[in-house]
Order: C-alpha cells, then sequence, then structure tokens
C-alpha cells in the first residue's frame, strides 16, 4: 500500500521552465493519469498541479518462489520485492544517483516518509532504522525514515522459510553503503 504524492519530474522540470503551455500540461497530466490508471491498484489518482499527483495504491496477492513485483511498475520501479527459490525475500527502494537527486531538487521537490515492511520471516540482512514485534512476536515490523532525498535507500532480506521468534534478541546485519 503507498498512500502520498507521487511527481513525473520530466513534467515538473517542463513546468517549472516554463516549456509548456496551459493546454500542453493538461494534456500531459491527462496522458499521466490514463497511463497510471491503467493499473488496478492505483485506487485514487488525483492531479495536485506542477507534475504532482495525490495517489493511493494497493495491491494484494502472493508472490510465487521466483517472482517479483515492482511499484509502480517495473520500467520505472522505486521500490520492488524479488522472491527467490530458496525462500529468500529481497525488498528495496531504488537508489537515486547523484545528479538525479540534483535534478528533483532544482525543481523545488523532496522526497520524505516511512517506508514500513512487516514479515514473520528471519531477517538476514538490511538497514532498517526501527524494529518492533506485532502480535506476540510472530511478525516484526521494520521502518525506515526517509527525511530527505540523501536518505538510504530502504534494504532488507528475509527468510520466508524462518521466523524471527526462534531467534532471541535477533539483530539485524547491516546492508554495507552501495
Amino acid at each position: 500500500m503507498y498512500q502520498g504524492d507521487l511527481v513525473w519530474v520530466p513534467l515538473a522540470d517542463d513546468i517549472r521552465a516554463r516549456k509548456l503551455t496551459p493546454a500542453e500540461i493538461t494534456e500531459k497530466t491527462d496522458i499521466l493519469i490514463r497511463d497510471l490508471s491503467r493499473d488496478e491498484a492505483f485506487k485514487t489518482i488525483v492531479p495536485l498541479g506542477g507534475g504532482r499527483f495525490k495517489v493511493s495504491y494497493e495491491r494484494l496477492g502472493h508472490l510465487g518462489a521466483r517472482d517479483i513485483f515492482a511499484f509502480p511498475r517495473r520500467s520505472d520501479a522505486l521500490i520492488s520485492l524479488e522472491t527467490f527459490d530458496d525462500g529468500r525475500a529481497i525488498i528495496r527502494a531504488r537508489s537515486l544517483k547523484t545528479e538525479d537527486r540534483d535534478r528533483i531538487a532544482s525543481a523545488g521537490l523532496g522526497m520524505q516518509g516511512r517506508f514500513r515492511v512487516v514479515s514473520d520471516g528471519l531477517p538476514l540482512k538490511g538497514n532498517p532504522m526501527a524494529t518492533a514485534a506485532r502480535d506476540v512476536g510472530r511478525f516484526m515490523i521494520y521502518d525506515w525514515t526517509i527525511a530527505t532525498l540523501a536518505s538510504p535507500p530502504p534494504f532488507i532480506e528475509i527468510d520466508l522459510t524462518r521466523s524471527p521468534a526462534a531467534v532471541p534478541r535477533l539483530q539485524i546485519p547491516a546492508q554495507p553503503a552501495r
């Protein structure tokens, strides 16, 4: 589930640089709404202006032994969840290149919020900022606070065949910076 804003940076750049007429902005906004609407997981898409959209996204389901899910889509994955034959799952947010961070910042945009993973699998490595037990320790909550464009991208690798309840006082090994 995702509830928040999505910004199409190329459109935001063009609007900020005054490269588009109001009619062109409306046309490009409508095209983006149609494109996002093709995915039924987008429950709401509301244009806020400036290339920004308030969205509500919810996808439920099960991944197979070797599968991948990407938000908002594989070609523009901001977040991916990948499963492997050995029972592992990797959840990661895309790392921004320095020039992309600079471009986003120069458009007057930023990135902030909370990223949360809830799992009953055993964490193998990752970089969550906080963890908490839920439902008598069977499920664990892993949280990341995204404060700026330079915040480390969330990453966690989980063994879905083992439970954290079986390992007392588990410490998640840190993921090396990339």
